[in-house]
């Protein structure tokens, strides 16, 4: 009788250690799956589904982003000024020199980004009242990053490795590809590059956003050929 409560005893225990050893293993997979570029990609795309600022902004470091949006786009167009002219010779704001253009947009990207953050703000709280006259522009941006949110998905294409749990980064290839509306075809397609860094925690945050500097066509030309489309729709000619 001894002998059977031993041999039930010691299969209680064994059963318990499996059961504390899987839970470990399960535990042990969802912090590696949490400390990933492609768990931190996942929640951004939840939080831009379920509109949540907070969640967004935890895998997001949104005054990053724009920042490096900014110098990017700052870089591209007065590298490509003389080109864009060729391009667009009736846009009066290509007929500057790079020096210009460097300038005047480094002028101005303190007042942008507080106007893109404003933006942001307005796009998940879409209950949200104006009450300056920077938050109805920030308010009129938002209602538009919503019609076209309506209209493209985006999908990760390529990206450098980061599964090991050493490695500081991860760059994404993203594709924005829109449909066959009016606000779709703007843009039929454009790639980016998405930059992510692993934080403190070890998880990953987005960092940066690049536009693709290739002339092709999912390039730097089609995203300013989509802007032109943009001001001739919007009756800003």
């Amino acid at each position: 009788m001894k002998k059977k409560y031993l041999r039930v005893l010691a299969g209680l225990l064994l059963i318990a250690a499996l059961t504390a050893g899987l839970f470990e293993g399960w535990q042990y997979c969802q912090y590696r799956k949490a400390r990933t570029s492609a768990y931190a990609l996942e929640q951004i795309a939840a939080a831009l589904t379920a509109k949540d600022q907070a969640l967004f902004e935890e895998f997001v470091d949104v005054d990053g982003v724009l920042l490096s949006m900014h110098r990017n786009a700052a870089g591209l167009l007065s590298e490509h000024m003389n080109a864009l002219h060729e391009r667009y010779p009736d846009d009066w704001f290509f007929r500057h020199d790079a020096a210009f253009m460097q300038r005047y947009m480094e002028e101005r990207r303190a007042r942008d980004i507080d106007a893109a953050r404003r933006m942001i703000d307005f796009y998940f709280d879409e209950h949200r009242m104006p009450v300056t006259r920077a938050d109805g522009a920030a308010r009129w941006g938002a209602d538009e990053m919503r019609a076209f949110a309506e209209h493209y998905t985006v999908r990760a294409k390529t990206y450098m490795r980061d599964d090991a749990l050493e490695s500081g980064g991860a760059t994404y290839t993203a594709t924005v590809a829109g449909d066959d509306s009016t606000y779709g075809r703007l843009l039929p397609a454009g790639d980016f590059y998405l930059l992510l860094r692993r934080q403190e925690d070890g998880r990953f945050r987005l960092v940066g956003l690049a536009v693709r500097e290739d002339a092709d066509a999912h390039g730097f030309y089609p995203l300013v050929d989509a802007v032109e489309r943009y001001w001739a729709l919007q009756g800003w000619n």
